[in-house]
């Protein structure tokens, strides 16, 4: 769109012919609280909905005002609906509608472009915890009527959840998303808008794993085991189990401890030290004395899980902590 070659009612007609053909706008606009927000959600759910052959309308609405940024920057910076200038040629009328749209708009940004927003100013929710021990956004998501709003943000928790794990390094759990499957639908879950599982499978089974990583990490908790000592516990496995198992577990808190008085900061002093091949003979000790015949064998994912973890921990790093997430 040619922002200079147009006024902004001009600019602002386009948009509700294209996005909005049929709304009635002006009478939205005088809304306010819960039915206004009411109305934002209704037309952003109609704008995500996927229409064959065209592009996403909720990105099209997005692109007229912000650019593909975190936190809303204004895709062009002498748009009349944009500046001061432009804004004092509108109607008080037009003004309400802009307003309307622009939220709307903000909306689709954040949902189209996968970035966590605000959940109170958005659902009205008192907590905007993004994460599945949020009880409130896990009810909204499995019961809305808004079905494509709830895939995306079920995604965008995915994504947190991805984000958090990796910068924990929480292989396992990392992994288990993204290569998260849909047995119902027998696809991988991908993004909303490249995927072919229905609103509600989609939704349903990210959060069902969602909760079961997070049961596990919980459970581990509950058992008095450092963060690391669920990793390594998992790392053994090669997964995120359902259940913590005895004797891989004490072969994970024997090398915690080896870790944390020969790994912990080691190569950060010395970088060309031997600190990984003394790990990969104690994982090898410790298989032998924990371990069934065939588990962690060299060369094995389970194996480069806890190399890498090695060393992770060798450069300084030890885990994260709740806070984090």
């Amino acid at each position: 769109m040619e922002t200079q070659e147009k006024t902004a009612s001009e600019l602002l007609a386009q948009i509700k012919k294209v996005c909005f053909k049929g709304v009635n706008l002006a009478k939205a606009s005088v809304l306010e609280g819960e039915e206004r927000r009411t109305f934002v959600l209704s037309q952003v759910e109609r704008l995500l909905t996927p229409k064959k052959g065209y592009e996403l309308p909720a990105l099209w609405l997005s692109d007229e005002f912000w650019t593909a940024d975190e936190g809303r920057m204004p895709m062009y910076g002498d748009d009349p609906l944009m500046t001061p200038q432009g804004l004092k040629t509108l109607t008080d009328k037009e003004r309400g509608q802009l307003e309307l749209i622009k939220e709307i708009a903000g909306l689709c940004h954040d949902l189209s472009l996968h970035f966590r927003f605000d959940l109170k100013e958005a659902f009205g929710f008192r907590s905007c915890r993004w994460w599945v021990s949020n009880k409130r956004l896990v009810e909204w998501l499995s019961t809305t009527p808004y079905e494509h709003i709830a895939m995306y943000v079920a995604y965008i928790l995915k994504k947190r959840a991805t984000q958090a794990y990796a910068h924990g390094h929480y292989q396992p759990a990392q992994d288990a998303l993204a290569e998260l499957f849909s047995s119902e639908c027998l696809e991988l879950v991908r993004e909303p808008g490249s995927t072919k599982i229905p609103p509600r499978a989609y939704v349903k089974t990210i959060i069902d794993e969602l909760q079961r990583i997070e049961r596990h990490r919980l459970r581990g908790r509950s058992l008095g085991l450092v963060p690391q000592v669920v990793f390594l516990h998992d790392e053994i496995h090669g997964l995120v189990p359902r259940q913590f198992d005895k004797g891989v577990l004490q072969a994970a808190k024997e090398l915690y401890k080896y870790m944390v008085k020969s790994v912990f900061g080691k190569l950060s002093m010395n970088p060309q030290s031997d600190v990984l091949e003394r790990f990969a003979e104690e994982v090898r000790r410790v298989r032998s004395k924990y371990l069934a015949k065939g588990w962690v064998a060299d060369g094995s994912l389970e194996f480069g899980y806890l190399l890498a973890h090695a060393e992770w921990c060798g450069n300084g790093w030890n885990g994260f902590v709740d806070e984090d997430l």
